[in-house]
Parts: C-alpha cells; sequence; structure tokens
C-alpha cells in the first residue's frame, strides 16, 4: 500500500517512541516552524497534559507542515491520523462561514477576551456551529493587534491607501475589509511575501508585528497601525469524537491545561509585540498609530465590510450580543 510522506513520517515517529502501556496519543500537528511561538506554547501543553495525567495522555507535536500545514490538518481530524490543530482562526470560515464573526473588522478586543465570561461563551458558540463536523473549539489563543506595512508609502490616512496592492491572509472578511479602504487584496503564501514586497509585486502587507520583524525586516520601513482593527487569533481545535472517548479526569486535564496556557498567552503575546515594534523603530523603520478621530474614519469605513457578513449572518451577531451583555463586556 502507498502512503503519503507525511504518514511514513508519521509511522516512522511512532516507531521511535513507542507509547506506554495503556497512554492514549494525541497528534498535534501545526505549520509553523519548531522556532515560533505557537511550537513553544504546543511543547509547553504536551509537557503539561503528560504530567497533569500521569502519562495516560502523550500529546507529538508535529511543526514545520510535517504532517500536514493547518488547512489539511483540519480535514484530517476525525480520520484519527490528527487529534488537533491549532490554525488561525480565518481557516475555520472554510468550514462554517459564520464563523468569520472572529475575524470582523473592529470585532474582537483585548478587554472582550480577557473576559473569562465572554472568552468562554464565545468559545462554546464556535463549537456548537463546528458540531455537525464532530470537532470542537477549545478556546482561541492571541495572534496580534494586525496592522499595514509598506515598503515605499509612509501611510496616514485612508487617502493614503488608494490603490494599494496588499497581501493578506485570506478569508472573505479580510479581503472585503481591505477593498472597503480602497486597496486590492491579493492572497499569498507567508513565505513569499517579503520576496514580493522587495521586488514591488506588492506594495504592503496586513501582519502582526512577528511578521514584520521576524519575516519582512527592514525591507517593510514603514508601519501604520489602526488599534483595534484587526485582532487575529489561532483557534484551537479538536476532534470531538477523540475528546469524548478520553476518560472524565484525561478530558479534563486537556481542557484545563489549554485554559491555562491561553490566559497567560494573552498577556505575553501583547508584551511580545511591544517589544518588536519597539525593536523595529530602533532600527530605523517608522510605525505610526492612528488617533481617536482617525480610528473612527477607518472603523466607518469598514461598516461595509461587516454588513456583507451581518446581513447574512445575522444570527450569530445576535448570539455574540448576548453573551457580551450577559458577561458585561
Amino acid at each position: 500500500m502507498f502512503y503519503p510522506l507525511s504518514r511514513w513520517a508519521a509511522l516512522l515517529l511512532a516507531l521511535a517512541f513507542p507509547l506506554g502501556a495503556g497512554a492514549v496519543e494525541m497528534v498535534l500537528t501545526s505549520e509553523v516552524a519548531a522556532s515560533h511561538w505557537k511550537t513553544r506554547y504546543m511543547n509547553e501543553f504536551a509537557q503539561d497534559v503528560a504530567k497533569r495525567t500521569n502519562g495516560e495522555v502523550q500529546v507529538k507535536v508535529f511543526p514545520a507542515s510535517q504532517l500536514y500545514n493547518d488547512q489539511d490538518g483540519l480535514a484530517a481530524l476525525g480520520t484519527g491520523a490528527v487529534h488537533m490543530v491549532w490554525p488561525v482562526s480565518v481557516r475555520l470560515e472554510t468550514l462554517d462561514p459564520g464563523l468569520g464573526y472572529v475575524n470582523l473588522p473592529f470585532g474582537l478586543s483585548d478587554e472582550k477576551m480577557e473576559n473569562a465570561c465572554f472568552a468562554s461563551g464565545l468559545t462554546e458558540l464556535m463549537s456548537d456551529r463546528l458540531k455537525s463536523r464532530q470537532l470542537q473549539v477549545l478556546g482561541l489563543l492571541r495572534t496580534a493587534d494586525l496592522f499595514f506595512i509598506f515598503r515605499d508609502r509612509d501611510v496616514k490616512s485612508l487617502d493614503d491607501m488608494r490603490g494599494a496592492k496588499l497581501r493578506v491572509t485570506g478569508g472573505r472578511i479580510f479581503l472585503d475589509m481591505v477593498r472597503s479602504f480602497d486597496a486590492s487584496p491579493i492572497s499569498m503564501a507567508a513565505s513569499e511575501m517579503s520576496t514580493a514586497l522587495a521586488q514591488g509585486a506588492i506594495d504592503g502587507v496586513l501582519t502582526s508585528p512577528a511578521g514584520w520583524a521576524e519575516m519582512i525586516g527592514k525591507t517593510g520601513k514603514y508601519a501604520f497601525h489602526v488599534p483595534g482593527m484587526s485582532l487575529a487569533t489561532y483557534a484551537v481545535v479538536a476532534d470531538r469524537n477523540w475528546m469524548d472517548a478520553l476518560t472524565p479526569s484525561q478530558h479534563q486535564a486537556v481542557v484545563d491545561s489549554l485554559n491555562d496556557i491561553i490566559k497567560r498567552q494573552w498577556d505575553e503575546a501583547r508584551a511580545a509585540d511591544d517589544k518588536l515594534v519597539k525593536q523595529m523603530e530602533a532600527q530605523g523603520s517608522v510605525y505610526r498609530v492612528a488617533d481617536e478621530a482617525g480610528s473612527a474614519e477607518w472603523k466607518a469605513r469598514a461598516e461595509s465590510a461587516k454588513k456583507v457578513y451581518t446581513d447574512k449572518y445575522g444570527d450569530v451577531v445576535k448570539q455574540v450580543d448576548a453573551i457580551a451583555k450577559r458577561c458585561g463586556v
């Protein structure tokens, strides 16, 4: 029988590191590099779950697309090959466009997500919408408050965005938002954006402080940030049937471990972003932040992009608004 290379890799690793007697294996796959901060949290999760379950649950982390990229990993949930994936939340739109709520411009905020009641309610709502696919959302990690990076444009207002070709991560919500700013969205792999920017194939990138400092560097001299415009997240998605098959204590250990990591990660992510921005400024890059009046103008313009979503998924908006009201945010 022929197996794809990723399956052979999984088989070889399984033979190299056999499970202990009676242990349950969780395969956690990721497309980011072993050096990426998300991989560090995944490894921490693996160690913590093993500790909490006395070795009964062993999490095996496969970064850098050793098994699958995140999109293919999501598709593999339920097959037994993968049990958990932490993709960027925009990927969930391919499973249920209604989950695009978490990517709406000026939608999620640190204030909302650091309210345990709201975060839990939103997670449950997302999980319920994926129940028919036998998937479960266990939480959201903070990626970054995204902003624009340009090679030549020193953007200070909406007018400066006109006609710009911008690389975005994909997803209908992001594409509509960029178009609402009179710019042209272009989807491409993160590995290609630095070269495309340097060669002038694109004018700018919608990315994170880490993307700016670690992937683009000095090629992106100018940064423009509209606070709260686009708070990107990673979703922790698991195989629901696999989770349900765990013993109650094992299930609780997985959930508690994730909750502890996620709660701390939001503060650590903000601190890391601030440090990277200061690092780029120290190297001569320009970082501008829209003032309150300017932010209001960008928010008003983005309403057209939000309306495309809210007209179609008003039920989701009402449900999230109810959660926010109940939780006092």
